[in-house]
């Protein structure tokens, strides 16, 4: 009855429609039984059709609604989407093709001042008015642009179709041939930057046969002068450098002269004189960190407190007594050195390496020139560095959303921080949290938790060997870390958790970041298994390894590359890569000291076997911003962990039989489903492969796992109205294991039949985003289920009371790949 209601309502909606739109005439005129597989999708595209009516309601007479614009070009080296940005005039804002925001606005009553007509005008958008003069303006700032990229013949005119009250401009450019250039000569009368300029050409982006680009010649400026300053240059700045033209028009071929203007000073009886550019020294260096303390109210803890001056390897310092780092710690963040040559790299990973100390609010430098040099060809600066700092401790609570897994639950936490504990800016948190989860079933069901956690982070590379050129050069940090955790799910189990870990992260540049875990342990201990529960174990083996206590030692590398901190248009790679190896350390611990296992046993330690396995995976991920109002995210993640040796188990069940199981820890296992990963399934509840489970323990707990996945996402992110944004989605993957088991057919990878084995969902979701926090729902529909003999999800089904088994609703916290 309820997708009888809905075929309906949405057919009702759009029966007016028939006729102007043909192909959706064909659709509701389908049999009936096939319109209620289609009912779906009926809605959706109803009101799509009644967001595009009548987008002129609101165009002033003998106006015209700005309805689309089109750049034509001729030549396909030039990137039309750069182009785009020099329109001056552009039409309302699209979302899957749909005007919303300018509908909304039309469904307001502009007489009306109430407030739902009033929020219908604020979250809408008026009709853009084509507006000729801004059409003239674009082709002019396009004919500029080609100007500045060495196409001075370029053709860019402008053709408007005008119809039925709606604009649609057409931009068309014919680039014609460009300028080159042919020769690059110097002409620098100082012969010391001359040297310096001419032996760094080959880091230069201006070439022989490049276009003439003064986009490039600008860049070219600025490079130049980066590398002065950085040879002790202080003076020098990219004004000083000037390019002079030769241009054969026949040919169009351009000779470029880069000239620098030469350096003058005023002598005492006011001549102006040329003299080389001046080198510079740092002559000394003050670190003044009791910066207006008396007028901070962060910092009246250290008002009462004497200030001292002292002398730490030639660097002046100003520090308050309980100041909270020490002198040596600034020292070692300090790379301007007293009696040294001005490099501005050296200024900026000074001012980078104290703000990763995380102790100071506010970071500042200047440079003044010591007086009486005139004339000189080196000098001297006087540095001066003024610190900030944060309060050194601080204690705070909080309530808390959590979405562990897809599971959505609450609860408080309360958190010690202390920003320098031994006053060497150690990072110290230690969390204490207790809260409530729901867990994916068919019924409602709850798990609490409690937890205790330990982390500090030291601003240095803790070794026993001395390791200061890699901490200057890379800010490598290492960190400690300690948890407890004690989970109790009462109609299944009590599970206790304690890890520990130490590993060091840096950065490798401005885009990439290492980790390095060199020991993990992780100890899973289960002193309580629910009788009922542990009976339903019993019964499947693949599933009991999974609920018994275990230990795991590892080692770990993480590479990430994001390049959206670098590119500030947004369109940017992420690229995460992981390899972890268990177990192997203490296996061959084991067998150097001549202990042997029997077959049926494994290795323990502590009363608890440790697992053996290697596991790498890869995430990439793609940000495509469209425009201010549409952006696409895609996804592809491959992973794969093989466990070997003491991973191999003997389990038995219920009926005495034996068997062996070679299975990773549940916790490093791969799934899918959720909120964050194949939205047309609950939590754990797809796969492995085309293994179909029909257990009572999957439908009242589902545990899917695998040793492998594959997966691949897109979703299509759109800003809807206030703080809510809208999404579309489609998901496509699955888990398998690496080992067959005969018990679970389909169950492991294979190549010749996994492409079969290939899941498929889509849907649409909502996103409220209140800036500290964003919630969302998903919608997700199963298109294709691979288990059993796989079907589409439009195949007629033996029993139409499931046919909302396909639905799935996600509640999620933050973006899903973000």
């Amino acid at each position: 009855m309820k997708n009888e209601g809905l075929y309906f309502f949405s057919t009702k909606l759009t029966k007016k429609f028939r006729k102007k739109h043909r192909l959706f005439g064909v659709l509701c005129d389908l049999p009936f039984t096939l319109k209620k597989r289609f009912s779906f999708f009926l809605l959706p595209s109803s009101l799509f059709i009644l967001l595009s009516c009548n987008p002129t309601k609101y165009v002033p007479q003998n106006e015209y609604l700005l309805n689309s614009y089109e750049i034509r070009i001729d030549n396909k080296d030039v990137n039309k989407e750069q182009l785009k940005s020099y329109v001056r005039q552009k039409p309302n804002k699209k979302i899957v093709g749909a005007k919303f925001h300018l509908w909304l606005y039309n469904s307001s009553k502009l007489d009306k001042t109430n407030g739902w007509n009033r929020w219908l005008r604020k979250n809408g958008e008026e009709p853009v008015i084509w507006q000729k003069n801004l059409t003239k303006t674009s082709v002019e700032q396009l004919n500029l642009f080609f100007i500045n990229k060495g196409y001075y013949f370029a053709n860019i005119s402008d053709t408007v179709i005008l119809k039925k009250k709606k604009a649609d401009v057409k931009y068309n450019i014919k680039t014609g041939w460009p300028y080159t250039v042919s020769k690059i000569t110097y002409s620098i009368p100082d012969t010391s930057i001359a040297r310096l300029i001419l032996s760094d050409t080959i880091h230069s982006q201006m070439k022989p046969g490049m276009l003439f680009d003064r986009d490039i010649m600008r860049q070219e400026c600025k490079r130049i002068e980066t590398n002065l300053k950085n040879k002790g240059y202080y003076s020098f700045a990219a004004d000083y450098i000037s390019f002079s033209a030769d241009t054969d028009n026949l040919n169009r071929k351009t000779s470029l002269e880069l000239i620098v203007k030469p350096h003058t000073e005023k002598t005492s009886d006011n001549q102006v004189v040329e003299a080389p550019y001046p080198v510079y020294y740092i002559r000394s260096l003050k670190v003044n960190a009791n910066l207006d303390m008396q007028n901070m109210k962060e910092a009246a803890n250290l008002q009462k407190t004497v200030s001292d001056t002292l002398k730490h390897e030639g660097i002046s310092m100003i520090i308050p007594q309980y100041f909270p780092v020490k002198a040596s710690t600034i020292k070692s963040a300090t790379f301007i050195i007293p009696d040294s040559i001005y490099r501005i790299s050296n200024m900026n990973r000074t001012y980078q390496h104290l703000n990763g100390l995380r102790n100071f609010q506010l970071i500042t430098h200047e440079f003044t020139e010591v007086q009486g040099q005139t004339g000189l060809p080196v000098r001297e600066l006087d540095c001066a560095i003024n610190l900030l700092p944060f309060t050194r401790q601080g204690y705070n609570w909080e309530l808390e959303g959590t979405n562990s897994e897809g599971n959505l639950g609450g609860g408080v936490r309360l958190i010690y921080h202390n920003k320098s504990l031994f006053r060497h800016a150690e990072f110290f948190d230690l969390k204490l949290r207790a809260l409530v989860e729901t867990v994916s079933s068919d019924q409602f069901r709850t798990k609490t938790e409690y937890e205790a956690e330990a982390i500090l982070n030291i601003p240095k590379f803790f070794l026993p060997v001395r390791s200061q050129y890699f901490t200057q050069k890379y800010n490598p940090k290492t960190t400690f870390s300690m948890l407890y955790n004690y989970q109790q799910y009462p109609e299944y189990y009590v599970r206790t958790v304690f890890s520990t870990s130490f590993g060091y992260n840096w950065r490798g540049s401005d885009v990439i970041t290492h980790v390095v875990k060199p020991l993990d342990i992780y100890f899973v201990q289960l002193p309580y298994l629910n009788k009922n529960f542990e009976d339903k174990l019993n019964r499947y083996p693949y599933m009991k390894n999974s609920y018994q206590s275990h230990m795991v030692v590892s080692s770990s590398y993480t590479l990430v590359k994001d390049m959206r901190l670098v590119n500030r248009d947004n369109n940017a790679f992420f690229i995460r890569t992981n390899f972890e190896m268990a177990g192997l350390l203490l296996d061959a611990a084991y067998r150097l000291s001549g202990q042997t296992k029997q077959p049926e046993n494994a290795y323990e330690m502590f009363g608890n076997a440790f697992s053996q396995f290697v596991k790498g995976d890869v995430d990439l991920r793609y940000y495509f911003t469209i425009n201010d109002n549409n952006r696409m995210v895609s996804r592809i993640f491959a992973g794969a962990g093989l466990p070997y040796g003491n991973s191999k188990k003997v389990v038995t069940n219920d009926e005495g039989i034996s068997k062996t199981t070679v299975a990773m820890p549940f916790e490093k296992k791969y799934y899918a489903g959720g909120a964050n990963s194949m939205r047309g399934w609950r939590l754990r509840s797809l796969g492995p492969g085309s293994f179909k489970d029909t257990t009572s323990l999957k439908i009242s707990y589902p545990n899917n796992t695998g040793d492998i996945k594959l997966e691949a996402n897109l979703e299509y992110r759109f800003k809807l109205v206030w703080v809510m944004e809208g999404a579309l989605f489609t998901d496509v993957g699955n888990v398998w294991d690496s080992y067959r088991d005969n018990d679970r057919p389909g169950a492991n990878f294979s190549f010749d039949r996994f492409y079969r084995e290939i899941a498929l969902s889509g849907g649409f979701g909502f996103r409220f985003d209140f800036t500290y926090v964003m919630i969302r729902a998903d919608l997700g529909m199963k298109l294709r289920d691979p288990s059993g003999s796989g079907r589409w999800s439009f195949a007629s089904k033996p029993d139409s009371n499931k046919r909302w088994d396909d639905f799935c609703v996600s509640i999620g916290i933050g973006y899903p790949f973000f």
